[in-house]
């Protein structure tokens, strides 16, 4: 009874840290291993509260130059970490890279590893025998989470808790079964659906490009319809486009560090809909709008790429990703296309069409501005939040367009009904 008491105990302490502190911070005294499984060996980043490894250990880190005790950790390290296959045969651990990380809740020792499987044993199952710190201090435990497993179909972005770890108990069982290419895929190709459908930034900029598709340009002023055939050649045009430009820099970013800091990048990504947002209203490009989608998908594609590039897969599981995140991401825009273009081509044969989407570009482009407020500062503003809270009812909104849509189609142009109340 008291061994069954005690295990909840550690159960409800490991999940408690779970809410409390992702696998990429911790602000409570544990460590964390993150594992990243690849073909040939698994990976680990493993954090390390420097207070706790002190305690632990004879090490005492000079602050001024941390460096020099780090061959004093990785012996100590060396001696409190294995990994066993199922078959008994040890691992080869391999320590590549220590170094002090400090961030304002505690330092923390910050270590790279191998799990070298031996000859003919995989990588995706062992045995974790870990007891750096918890053999010597009492309230210090570990979480282990499969960060990364590309064919176990799961990415970086969404850890999976493998088992924490609290002395007596100091080995954990790591069995992530076979795996498959078509999982990580299935995986990547889920995260580009979710990534897209959460950035309105990425889709208001889509719509903003097809408002004024279904018309002719007139000088400086958009005109009438311009036909379907028209209308759809732009829009294969279009999404053709924007799609060859962020896969462009979403490989170069993922395959060959084409990267810019984030806040250039998210803000180059709200001027393009403020320009595509001044075009829908009045003709800025017409006639060369794939040129203008495919140069701003390149914009796009770097904040892709930052994405792609942190799941530290191998090449062959990360051309993979990115054919399965591309994938996502195109599924979810001819949906967004499919669902918004059938009321843009019924209004544009109306008269509302013209104040529709002039509102459409004035929105768009307030949207856009706030957004670059926001991005420029720094600081969050209620207008760009707002907005953010609006565009969650999108889907609401293209509904009642396309019952209106309906509506005016269904009454353009039809005659006035003759008054049949003759007068003697």
């Amino acid at each position: 009874m008291a061994g069954a008491l005690i295990r909840l105990l550690r159960a409800l302490l490991a999940l408690a840290a779970l809410v409390a502190a992702p696998a990429s911070a911790h602000l409570m005294a544990n460590s964390v291993v993150n594992l990243d499984f690849a073909t040939a060996a698994t990976t680990a980043e493993i954090l390390i509260p420097l207070n706790d490894l002190q305690l632990a250990s004879d090490i005492r880190v000079d602050p001024a130059n941390p460096a020099s005790t780090m061959p004093a950790a990785r012996a100590y390290l060396s001696r409190h970490i294995r990994a066993i296959a199922p078959d008994g045969r040890p691992f080869t651990v391999v320590l590549d890279r220590l170094f002090v990380l400090a961030d304002p809740s505690q330092a923390d020792l910050n270590v790279a590893a191998r799990f070298v499987p031996p000859a003919g044993a995989s990588p995706r199952v062992f045995t974790l025998r870990y007891d750096a710190v918890i053999d010597r201090v009492p309230n210090h435990f570990v979480l282990v989470f499969a960060r990364s497993d590309f064919a176990g179909g799961v990415l970086s972005g969404d850890p999976q808790m493998i088992g924490g770890l609290q002395a007596p108990t100091v080995a954990v069982r790591v069995d992530r079964g076979g795996g498959s290419a078509w999982a990580g895929f299935a995986a990547a190709m889920r995260l580009g659906m979710h990534h897209i459908a959460e950035g309105h930034d990425h889709l208001l900029f889509l719509i903003a490009l097809i408002l004024p598709a279904p018309l002719l340009a007139a000088g400086r002023r958009w005109g009438g319809y311009a036909g379907l055939h028209q209308t759809a050649r732009r829009l294969l045009a279009v999404v053709t486009a924007f799609t060859i430009g962020h896969s462009v820099t979403l490989i170069g970013g993922a395959f060959f560090g084409w990267q810019l800091p984030a806040r250039p990048v998210e803000v180059g990504i709200a001027l393009s809909i403020l320009v595509s947002a001044i075009h829908a209203w009045r003709p800025l490009f017409a006639g060369r709008e794939a040129l203008i989608a495919g140069g701003f998908g390149l914009v796009h594609g770097l904040a892709f790429a930052t994405i792609i590039a942190n799941f530290g897969l191998e090449p062959l599981a990360k051309a993979q990703s990115i054919l399965g995140f591309n994938l996502g991401i195109e599924l979810v825009q001819l949906a967004v296309v499919a669902c918004v273009m059938p009321a843009l081509l019924l209004l544009a044969q109306t008269p509302a069409y013209a104040p529709f989407r002039t509102v459409g570009a004035g929105l768009t482009a307030v949207a856009a501005v706030a957004w670059i407020v926001e991005r420029v500062s720094g600081t969050p503003n209620p207008v760009a939040e707002g907005i953010d809270g609006a565009l969650g009812y999108a889907p609401w909104g293209v509904a009642v367009l396309t019952v209106v849509a309906l509506a005016g189609w269904g009454l353009r142009g039809r005659p006035a009904r003759a008054d049949t109340s003759a007068t003697a």
